[in-house]
């Protein structure tokens, strides 16, 4: 993923957050809000309680993987990909899956 699709400020994460739409699926949890940026930029998150900083960097890892191989950056998004407590690393397919058919809510 580019820096340029990369959301990195704080103040940025909690814009999309408050303001934005909420999508969840039992892995992960979108907040998206449209833009006049003219391209995707998108913020993971991965909180603490999810275990130490080897496993949160990995599913970060994980996640901007699937980014991008699969998810289109040419809309006007921005969004915050949340991991939720039933994010299990050693099953890729299924939040590819997840993230993927998100996406395509997103719109």
């Amino acid at each position: 993923m580019k820096v340029l699709n990369r959301i990195k400020k704080n103040v940025e994460f909690n814009k999309v957050i408050d303001e934005g739409q909420i999508i969840k699926a039992d892995s992960v949890t979108i907040y998206f809000q449209e833009n006049a940026l003219g391209y995707t930029r998108i913020g993971i998150s991965i909180p603490k309680k999810s275990g130490t900083a080897v496993v949160r960097n990995k599913m970060k890892r994980q996640i901007r993987a699937i980014i991008a191989s699969d998810i289109s950056l040419d809309k006007s998004v921005d969004a915050v990909i949340i991991a939720r407590k039933n994010y299990d690393i050693s099953n890729f397919l299924k939040t590819k899956e997840d993230i993927k058919e998100l996406f395509k809510k997103v719109g």
